[in-house]
């Protein structure tokens, strides 16, 4: 899905380009923060790695949210 947003000028001179890499990445650290999506779930979404999304989390000053939820999906995982 693509959705188009008007950014003010004032705001776009600082976003980094690529443009739609920041914007996603930005957008992905809130979801995250709000607990909408795991970390495994946002590096998936990001097309990046564990290793990656943790970069982006912590550059973006972002706590670990590792819960319940995150412990049995890497249970799930490291059994497949």
């Amino acid at each position: 899905m693509a959705i188009s947003v008007k950014i003010p000028e004032k705001i776009a001179e600082y976003i980094k380009k690529p443009y739609d890499k920041y914007i996603n990445e930005t957008l992905m650290v809130e979801l995250y923060r709000e607990g909408l999506f795991t970390l495994r779930q946002a590096a998936e979404i990001l097309g990046v790695d564990l290793n990656e999304i943790f970069d982006i989390l912590a550059k973006r000053k972002t706590y670990i949210n590792y819960g319940m939820e995150e412990l049995n999906e890497d249970i799930s995982y490291a059994r497949s």
